[in-house]
C-alpha cells in the first residue's frame, strides 16, 4: 500500500497559474495547498508574472519555489501555446494551459474566468481557490475558522462572487 499510495501522490500533478499562488498566499494556504497536492508546476511565465509585478506576496512564492515545493518546468512544445492563444488565451494563463496538456496533468488551477467559461471546449479539469479551501477543509488540512476567514478574505479581495463563496460555506457546513 505503502509504495502504491507514494506512486499515485507521484502521478498526481496540478498546474497552478498566478492568481492562484497570489490568492493562497494572502490567505497563508499555499504552503498546505503544496503539502496537499504534492507535484505543483507553473511555467515560467507564471513566475515571470508574479517576480515582475510587486504583489507583496511574491516573496512567499519564490520561497516556495526556492525550497521545492512549486517547480518551474518551461513548455517545450510552443505550438501549444499557440493553441491556447487561438482560444484567446495569453501570456502566463495560456503558458499555463500548454504546460497542464504538455504534462498531463490532473488539474489546472486558475481563477481567470476567461480559461473557467472555456473548460469543457479546452477538455480541461479545472479548479479554482475558494474549492482549493474547500477541499483543504474536507481534508483536515485547515480547520473551520481557516476556512471561514479564508472566504471572508476572498469576500474582501472581491474576484469571486458572493453565490460561489455562500456555496463553499454551504458545502463545507455538510461535512461537519
Amino acid at each position: 500500500k505503502g509504495l502504491y499510495t507514494t506512486l499515485c501522490t507521484l502521478l498526481y500533478m496540478i498546474i497552478k497559474d498566478a492568481m492562484v499562488l497570489i490568492h493562497l498566499a494572502k490567505l497563508s494556504v499555499l504552503e498546505k495547498s503544496c503539502d496537499y497536492f504534492k507535484n505543483v508546476l507553473i511555467p515560467k511565465a507564471v513566475y515571470d508574472e508574479i517576480s515582475n509585478e510587486n504583489y507583496p506576496d511574491s516573496e512567499i512564492i519564490k520561497k516556495f519555489i526556492e525550497i521545492g515545493k512549486i517547480k518551474i518546468k518551461l513548455v517545450q512544445n510552443k505550438n501549444l501555446i499557440k493553441k491556447a492563444n487561438e482560444f484567446n488565451i495569453r501570456n502566463g494563463e495560456a503558458q499555463a494551459l500548454a504546460l497542464y496538456w504538455q504534462e498531463k496533468a490532473n488539474l489546472l488551477a486558475t481563477d481567470d474566468d476567461n480559461v473557467r467559461s472555456k473548460k469543457e471546449l479546452l477538455e480541461i479539469n479545472i479548479i479554482g481557490t475558494p474549492v482549493i479551501i474547500l477541499n483543504l477543509y474536507k481534508k483536515k488540512k485547515i480547520d473551520k475558522e481557516k476556512l471561514n476567514s479564508s472566504i471572508e478574505r476572498l469576500r474582501e479581495i472581491g474576484w469571486f462572487s458572493n453565490a460561489l463563496l455562500d456555496s463553499i460555506i454551504m458545502e463545507a457546513n455538510k461535512h461537519e
